[in-house]
C-alpha cells in the first residue's frame, strides 16, 4: 500500500515544492523534475503517441488547476507525466500518468504513479483508471471503485434548451463550490477555478437560488460537457441540454457515473457511443468521489 505522506501540495496558484531525483530505467537515466510550461508541447507528443485526445492546451489547463511530474533524460525529452490535482480536505486526484511505448515495461509508469500519489500528501487520494490498467493500480495498493461510463460522438441530434437557464456570474461561484463540495465532500475550489478561463458556464436557479451548474470546453477532438452538478436529473438535463444546443455535428464527450435514471436515459437518447471502460481506484482512506447530484466528471484527470 501506498502510504500518501505529509508533503506539500497546491492550492490555487501555488506550487508542488519538488526536489529532482534521477531514476535509472532500463538504458536511460531519467530526471524526475517538476512538471513547468516548457514541457507542455514535449507532454503533448507523449500523450498523442500512447493514443490520448489532449491537445496542448488541455494540458496546458490542467497544468493551471494541478501540479504534475516529468521523467526526462540527459537532452530533456519527456519519456513519462503524471499529475496530482489537489483538493482541499485532504482529498486528490491523480492522473495522467503515462510512460513511453518504449518504456511500457520498465516499471517507469509504476514509478510515476507512485510519486505522484506521495507527493499529494493525501490520505484521500484517487484516480480513473482505464479497465485495462486495473491489476496495475491494484499492484500499487489501490482498491476498486465505481465504473465511470464515457458517452462520446458527433452530435447528430437536435436539442432545444427548454428551461430557464442562464450564463453564470462571479457572484455565483460562491454558490458552485458549495454544491460541489456537497458532491465531492472536498473543496474543489483551485480545480473550478482553473475550469473557469477555458469554459462556458450555465447555472439554474429556483426560488432565486442557484441550485445546479455545468461547464463547457474544448476538449481533444471537440467538447467536454462537464462537470455537471444538479439538484434534479431534469435540472442536470436541462443544463446539458443548453450547452449540447449549438453543438449538432461536432464531436462530444460526457463522462459519468450514474447508470439509471433521467440523466442517463438523456443520454442514451443523444446516440453518442457508451464506453464502461473506466474505474475509479482509491487509495489510503476511501473519499466519497461523487454523490447522486454530481451527473457529469470534469475530467478523468481531475475527477
Amino acid at each position: 500500500m501506498i502510504a500518501p505522506q505529509a508533503r506539500p501540495t497546491a492550492q490555487g496558484n501555488q506550487r508542488m515544492t519538488y526536489i529532482s531525483t534521477q531514476r535509472q530505467v532500463d538504458s536511460y537515466s531519467l530526471s524526475f523534475t517538476a512538471m513547468q510550461a516548457c514541457h507542455l508541447d514535449a507532454l503533448h507528443r507523449l500523450s498523442a503517441c500512447v493514443g490520448w485526445p489532449h491537445r496542448r492546451s488541455d494540458w496546458a489547463t490542467n497544468l493551471e488547476t494541478g501540479v504534475g511530474i516529468v521523467a526526462v533524460d540527459e537532452m530533456q525529452r519527456v519519456h513519462g507525466s503524471a499529475m496530482c490535482f489537489p483538493y482541499g480536505d485532504g482529498a486528490a486526484a491523480v492522473g495522467m500518468v503515462i510512460a513511453n511505448p518504449k518504456l511500457r515495461s520498465s516499471g517507469l509508469a509504476d514509478m510515476l504513479a507512485r510519486e505522484a500519489v506521495e507527493r499529494s500528501g493525501s490520505p484521500r487520494a484517487f484516480l480513473n483508471a482505464c479497465q485495462g490498467d486495473v491489476l496495475f493500480y491494484r499492484g500499487l495498493g489501490a482498491k476498486r471503485g465505481e465504473q465511470v461510463f464515457k458517452y462520446e460522438g458527433v452530435l447528430k441530434v437536435n436539442l432545444v434548451a427548454f428551461s430557464p437557464i442562464r450564463d453564470f456570474a462571479p457572484e455565483d461561484f460562491l454558490k458552485v463550490l458549495e454544491l460541489d463540495q456537497t458532491s465531492y465532500d472536498a473543496d474543489r475550489s483551485a480545480v473550478l477555478s482553473g475550469l473557469l478561463a477555458t469554459s462556458d458556464i450555465r447555472v439554474i436557479e429556483r426560488a432565486g437560488q442557484v441550485v445546479g451548474f455545468a461547464m463547457r470546453r474544448r476538449f481533444g477532438r471537440g467538447y467536454v460537457i462537464g462537470p455537471i452538478t444538479a439538484e434534479l436529473g431534469s435540472d442536470a438535463v436541462a443544463l446539458a441540454t443548453s450547452l449540447l444546443a449549438d453543438l449538432k455535428g461536432q464531436f462530444v464527450r460526457i463522462d459519468t457515473r450514474h447508470t439509471d435514471g433521467v440523466f442517463q436515459r438523456f443520454l442514451g437518447s443523444l446516440g453518442l457511443r457508451c464506453k464502461p471502460d473506466v474505474v475509479t481506484m482509491t487509495f489510503g482512506r476511501s473519499p466519497r468521489i461523487g454523490s447522486p447530484i454530481g451527473y457529469a466528471l470534469s475530467s478523468h484527470s481531475t475527477g
